[in-house]
């Protein structure tokens, strides 16, 4: 006789047999006793869960000589043949094969026979999302109203794509993932039923590896039985998987928790010399730390292995707090996140294995995470700061509230562009010009704090893992702040591609969040080609020199234009100068217009009418 692999020997015959699936066991064998059997069963969930068995464990209490029957016998012609597959009334289709219209069809014209062996015809359908759209209309009807006698049992991994025409007309059961100690305590059954010697901790390994499924599990210890003849050990399925011993994982983490870096270093360069998944490694190391968290805020307060506890061989590893627990967490999984594009693929885990060593960790870590909360409290603290010195200021001097400050551009500046400045009104101008000059100081010192530390953005956004921000970042000159106190940065035309990647909203975010810290408040950043860059809208040090001292910014060196054409938007040079160096007030007794040009400052251009005719200057 053939060699019959396990978990088709061990498949169960009895209701008893099904472990982990009560809800769904309970629901069909009261509907066995009471003689409620549906006509239609959706069973759903995913692989190696124990929808196929169930589906025959029903057609067996349905067909069994002493049935219906929530307890078959086992014994009788109909159990036997349904077991060993042969069974006549019986019927399984693999819906990815069968999946067209004619198959179908067929299946509707066979259906109108009456059982030949049993009681009842079971029609079990496996993948039956697979079905195609016409398939599934055709079995609509006779899903909804089959004749007597005859059960379809469907049965899918995806249940999504299953039409909710086909969905409502069935009874759903939602099979469950099999827990590590379900899928341990079967495979103990297996051994003991094999007379095999088995450790726990090589069953505990099979069944973390097995990812919640039954039929994997016994898969990988049938494939384990053939690896190794004798005793079988934790290590012999390690080597089988490709993954690292629970010991070695343990001394790896120890030596982490420990902060002894070199030792950690050594180890995992071993491992990874052995042949060892990077990733996979990191994942397991995710895995135990999550085991060792579950104990720490449970009622446990160590792990074991392989009969020994924690505490006694690693007690650094042991004696980790919760909070470090979270943090190595959270550096393994990014680590893993990050080997899809990194190279060489362990890089990210030596530079998690070095930071997790670091002495100021956890510190550096509540440091990170704090430091975007904090940004809006600081924005806060400033804007109230300078709205209490001013409302200080207007009291001692006396000036009346209705002399509010209006901005207004100088058009005379030279080269470097025209400040936007708080000129004085009529009423009063002593405090809006001490206002202007403190800004302007203000924003002066701001810009030069921020290039004395350029570097350290850069040097913080690789430490974040933000490479291509840096990269596009290094194209850019800063320029200044403007008058709303945006960053401005130029980039050359040639450097167009960076520009606009730094645009990005998810790029231009990582740089305003480390920029927020060094600056001392939120702050927005505004990516401009050095050709286009409105100058009047930049506070350089010049304007900030002249603002402090009152006196004028130096003479442009001649280039052929005058100091007026330099600071003139694109596009209003020549025919929009005057023609002896004056410019014509066009808004002129207009009051509308000169309230405009008070509040927001700048130069009349053309003015049009009703007609769109209009002037310009000359």
């Amino acid at each position: 006789m053939s060699y019959l692999s396990l978990y088709r020997k061990y498949r169960p015959q009895r209701f008893e047999d099904v472990v982990g699936q009560e809800p769904v066991v309970r629901t069909l064998q009261n509907a066995l006793q009471r003689g409620r059997v549906a006509h239609a069963y959706l069973f759903s969930g995913p692989r190696g869960t124990g929808k196929t068995s169930l589906a025959r464990l029903l057609a067996k209490g349905l067909n069994c000589s002493q049935g219906p029957t929530p307890n078959p016998c086992n014994v009788c012609s109909n159990c036997q043949r349904i077991s060993d597959g042969f069974a006549m009334d019986v019927v399984e289709i693999d819906g990815a094969s069968n999946r067209g219209i004619d198959e179908i069809r067929d299946l509707r014209e066979n259906v109108r026979f009456a059982p030949t062996e049993g009681g009842h015809k079971v029609y079990i359908i496996d993948e039956v999302h697979m079905l195609t759209t016409d398939a599934f209309n055709a079995l609509l009807k006779t899903l909804e109203e089959p004749p007597e006698r005859v059960v379809f049992v469907l049965a899918t991994t995806e249940p999504h794509k299953v039409p909710e025409t086909i969905a409502s007309r069935c009874q759903r059961f939602e099979f469950r993932n099999f827990t590590t100690e379900q899928l341990v305590m079967r495979l103990r059954q297996v051994v003991e039923a094999e007379e095999l010697d088995v450790t726990r901790a090589a069953l505990e390994l099979i069944g973390r590896h097995a990812a919640g499924g039954m039929r994997d599990a016994i898969a990988l210890l049938d494939q384990a039985i053939s690896f190794q003849t004798g005793r079988i050990e934790e290590g012999h399925i390690a080597e089988l998987l490709g993954v690292v011993p629970g010991e070695q994982l343990c001394e790896l983490l120890n030596s982490i928790a420990g902060e002894e870096r070199l030792a950690a270093l050594t180890l995992l360069h071993q491992m990874i010399g052995s042949g060892v998944d990077p990733a996979q490694l990191g994942k397991d190391c995710i895995g135990f730390l999550r085991e060792l968290m579950v104990a720490k805020v449970g009622s446990r307060t160590y792990l074991t292995t392989d009969g020994e506890d924690l505490v006694g061989r690693w007690p650094a590893l042991a004696s980790l707090e919760l909070e470090r627990i979270l943090t190595l967490i959270d550096l393994l999984a990014r680590a893993v996140a990050d080997m899809r594009w990194m190279s060489p693929v362990w890089l990210p885990l030596e530079m998690a294995v070095v930071r997790g060593t670091g002495d100021n960790l956890m510190e550096d870590t509540k440091s990170a995470n704090m430091r975007g909360d904090a940004t809006w409290l600081q924005e806060l603290t400033q804007r109230v700061a300078y709205l209490e010195a001013a409302i200080k200021e207007l009291k001692a001097i006396g000036t009346p509230w209705d002399n509010r400050l209006s901005p207004v551009i100088d058009e005379t500046r030279p080269d470097h562009g025209s400040s936007h400045e708080w000129a004085a009104s009529e009423s009063g101008g002593g405090l809006e010009d001490q206002v202007s000059t403190s800004a302007s100081s203000s924003r002066e010192a701001e810009f030069d704090s921020l290039l004395s530390q350029w570097g350290e953005v850069s040097e913080i956004l690789r430490q974040e893992r933000q490479a291509p921000v840096e990269a596009f970042l290094r194209e850019a000159i800063p320029q200044g702040f403007d008058s709303d106190g945006r960053l401005l940065l130029a980039f050359p035309r040639a450097k167009e591609f960076h520009k606009v990647s730094l645009e990005q909203p998810k790029n231009r975010e990582a740089l305003e969040r480390v920029l927020a810290p060094i600056v001392g408040r939120a702050i927005e950043v505004v990516c401009l080609f050095e050709d286009d860059i409105p100058q009047r809208k930049i506070l350089t040090k010049v304007e900030s020199m002249e603002a402090k001292t009152g006196a004028a910014g130096p003479e442009p060196e001649a280039s052929g234009s005058t100091p007026e054409e330099e600071v003139l938007a694109p596009g209003l040079k020549g025919a929009d100068r005057s023609t002896e160096g004056e410019q014509v007030d066009l808004g002129a007794g207009n009051p509308a217009l000169e309230a405009a040009l008070k509040i927001f400052g700048g130069t009349v251009v053309e003015l049009k009418d009703d007609t769109g005719e209009g002037s310009k200057q000359q």
